[in-house]
Parts: structure tokens; sequence; C-alpha cells
């Protein structure tokens, strides 16, 4: 099993702090189990005995009569019984238990216990759980393969090619761990990334809902794939279904638009008014977990391609651990507007990336703003650098992987 550091580095980092609640969330088969298989791995390197290591897993057939939270501490204390010394407790997809997160709290007053979750539903996630969990939680997005770890994957079973090439290959076949571990074809992996589509949409979407008009879901699911990177109008889904004689209600559509983001499938970037400074509510952009599950349904579009890489730097300022916003001062836009505590950075795609774009469209904008913060303009040629007034250009290859020159 191949090591993602991002994640179990964090991870172990807190073994020698106080018992508390990790929980990793993110779309399904992005690798949270396995990442936590790495830190189970890891407990046994450093002598941890297995009776110390207690699991239960709530996703398929696993333990299907465990639907309580009572059931599920005494379960786990009956486990714990016959253990002595630190006690490590990790539960994949617990959300099928009700109130999974009371019984995480009493496990980890009761017995001290080191609690570790994965949820590819938001229901683990909830603000009910959270609040019971208070501030004894981490919560831990694990998102699909960056671009670094893409490489560091390939290179265990192929011989890397020049970052270009490599650089397209990742953003064709995307970043779902599992395509990453051998050879395969694009039809072979656009297979894979459809049966996690279903899966997630069945599992994670659908889930407990009645669901009446399967047709009106993948629909929206269409439209939103087909305008990755768009500013999103429920109106005019609405409109074009009317036209195909499938109408749909605008509650409707926010109804499933939510349970997509739930499900981690989609994610909702909103537009931040940089001379206001404050987000907006309106005119938000949706990107995706993985650009792959885009081409797998869809197939292959110039435009598309272009969208891909915005949506790699998406979700590399994510995965950074930014808040992220489409940027919006008086008439311009800005691409990405990252904020992490104290520190913000711009970005603005270059125009080999959004060919559309006048010359100097990209600069212009970004030297608009009167502020110090780092500006980046990424271009799609790999050997792209520079720096002009204090706007950096870098490669989009040489951002994914950190080399920008400045720490971001």
């Amino acid at each position: 099993m191949i090591d993602r550091p991002l994640y179990t580095d964090r991870l172990r980092a807190g073994l020698d702090a106080p018992p508390s609640v990790k929980l990793l969330v993110g779309m399904k088969r992005s690798g949270k189990s396995s990442v936590l298989r790495l830190l189970r791995d890891e407990l046994a390197r450093r002598g941890v005995p297995r009776q110390n290591i207690i699991a239960f897993g709530f996703e398929g057939l696993e333990n299907p009569d465990m639907t309580e939270s009572a059931e599920l501490y005494d379960a786990v204390a009956k486990r714990a019984s016959t253990a002595s010394g630190q006690l490590y407790l990790f539960l994949d997809e617990p959300q099928r238990v009700y109130g999974w997160e009371r019984a995480a709290l009493h496990l980890l007053y009761d017995h001290a216990m080191d609690i570790y979750v994965s949820g590819s539903n938001s229901a683990a996630a909830s603000p009910s759980a959270l609040a019971t969990l208070d501030e004894r939680c981490e919560v831990i997005n694990v998102t699909t393969l960056s671009f670094g770890e893409y490489l560091t994957f390939r290179e265990r079973f192929a011989k890397l090619e020049d970052t270009r090439r490599e650089l397209a290959r990742y953003i064709m076949t995307g970043g779902f761990p599992a395509l990453h571990t051998r050879e395969h074809t694009q039809e072979e992996a656009y297979t894979h990334v459809r049966d996690i589509m279903g899966a997630a949409v069945w599992g994670d979407v659908v889930g407990s809902h009645q669901l009446r008009r399967a047709d009106q879901l993948t629909r929206i699911i269409r439209f939103v794939f087909e305008n990755v990177g768009r500013t999103f109008s429920a109106k005019r889904l609405s409109d074009s279904l009317k036209g195909e004689n499938k109408e749909i209600n605008i509650e409707t559509v926010y109804t499933y638009l939510e349970r997509l983001e739930n499900a981690y499938i989609t994610s909702r970037c909103r537009r931040f008014d940089l001379q206001a400074e404050e987000p907006l509510k309106t005119q938000e952009k949706f990107y995706l977990a993985d650009m792959s599950l885009r081409f797998a349904m869809l197939g292959f579009s110039p435009e598309a391609v272009v969208k891909a890489i915005e949506n790699a730097v998406y979700l590399e300022l994510i995965r950074r651990g930014y808040a992220v916003y489409i940027g919006k001062y008086g008439k311009r836009e800005i691409d990405f507007v990252a904020q992490r505590n104290d520190e913000r950075i711009y970005i603005q795609l270059g125009r080999e990336s959004h060919p559309e774009r006048a010359e100097n469209d990209a600069f212009n904008t970004l030297s608009s703003l009167r502020d110090n913060y780092p500006k980046y303009i990424l271009s799609a040629d790999p050997g792209a650098s520079g720096n002009k007034s204090g706007i950096q250009t870098v490669s989009v290859a040489s951002f994914l992987l950190g080399q920008e020159g400045a720490r971001a």
C-alpha cells in the first residue's frame, strides 16, 4: 500500500496527543479507508497489540444489525474489555448507526479511546454530529490524488514521461487511487470511474431517500458536469429541462444539488466581493471531486480539458487548507481567491488555459488589485516563469507540485 503523507503524517503526529476523534470525509474511493489502514499498520509497527486496535465497518453488508448508538457502544466496549493500555477505534462509514457520534463521545471519555472515522456522506460530519463531539473532533477532507501523489503512485509500475505528458494523463484519467496502482487503458479507467459514480449516487445521493424520477437526477448531474467552472443558474437548468418536456422546479434542483455536495461529488465555490470584503450568496460555481467523473460520463471536448485544469487547481488549493472563492472586483473576475487564516493568494489562469481571454487580461485583472498578497498567473506552458510588477507567472504543473517559488 502506497503512503499518502499529506494525511498520514497529520494522523501520525497526533498519535502522541490526548485521544480525540479524527473524522476523514470525502467522496467514495478517494482513499479514506486506505489512509486509515496505513495508520493501523503504523500502530502495529509501534508494537500496539492487535486487541488494542478495534475496527468496525458499516458499508455494504457489514454489521447490518447494528443501527443504534447503544449497540455500537456495547460492541466496542465488549472488545475493549479484553485489552489493556491505549485503545484505538476505527469506524468506517458509521453514519448508518443512528447517533454514532454519541457512542464515540462516550467511548472517548469512558475508555480514553483514540478514534478514527471515515465517511463518504456528510451525515458523518453533520452539524449535529460535530456539535456533539465539540472540540474533541478534527475533520480532515481527503481528496483524490494530487498531481504529486499521482506521480508517486505511477512511478511504482511505470517509467514517468516528461511533465507535460504526465500532467495530461493525470488531467484525463483523474486521481482515484485505485486507477494508479497498475497500467490500464483509458476505457478501463472510465469504466472504473463510472462504477464509483454509480455507487456514490445510489449509496450517498439517493440513499434512503425515495427517488420517483431517476431521469431528473440524471439530467441534473449531466447539467452540473457540463457546466463545471461556469456560473451556475438553477433557473437555466429548469428552463432547459422544460424545453425537453422534462419539467423540474427550482426547489427540486437545489435539493439534488445539496445531495451531490453532501456526497462530496461536487463542491460549491462561492463568489467573494473583494471591495466589500464579504462572500456573496449568488453566482456560485461548481467543481467536481475529480474531473474524470465528467470525462467518464460525457467524453472529451477542448473546453472540458480547459475546465479540468481549473478544477485541478481548485482541488489543490483545497488540499492546502484554503477556503476558496471566485473573486469579484468591480466588473473583473479573479479565478480564485484563496484564504487561509491571515494569508491570501490570488490565482488567474493564463490565456493558454483560457484561450478565449485577451492576451493581457490575466495580468491586467491581477494588477488592478491594490494589495500586497501573492498573485499568480498559471500557464499551460511547462516552462513558464517570470515576475512582472510582483505578479508571478508559473506553469500549472509547477503550481500543482508546490513549486511556484513562494509559500502558498
